[in-house]
């Protein structure tokens, strides 16, 4: 399961802040919403069902635009793995 780091800051306007490195990012709303959720600890099953209610957007476009994102996280290393990704 992805995680966000704990000591990740994330504003409400989107604003990311990684103190370890003092990078800062800044997420469009959905990705704010992304990472919120992912944030909360809720799994890509219920993610993608949030999101696809909420967007009416198919499972496929969800699934690239979700493992796009969190690769991205990935590499900006805001994220820890809990056992699988």
């Amino acid at each position: 399961m992805l995680k966000i780091k704990k000591n990740i800051a994330i504003s409400d306007s989107g604003f990311v802040f990684d103190p370890g490195t003092g990078d800062s990012y800044t997420l469009n709303p959905t990705g704010l919403e992304i990472i919120q959720l992912i944030k909360s600890g809720k799994s890509y099953e219920e993610i993608l069902q949030e999101m696809s209610a909420k967007y009416e957007m198919d499972g496929e476009s969800f699934e690239r635009y979700f493992y796009d994102f969190t690769s991205m996280l990935k590499q900006m290393r805001l994220t820890e793995n809990h056992g699988e990704d």
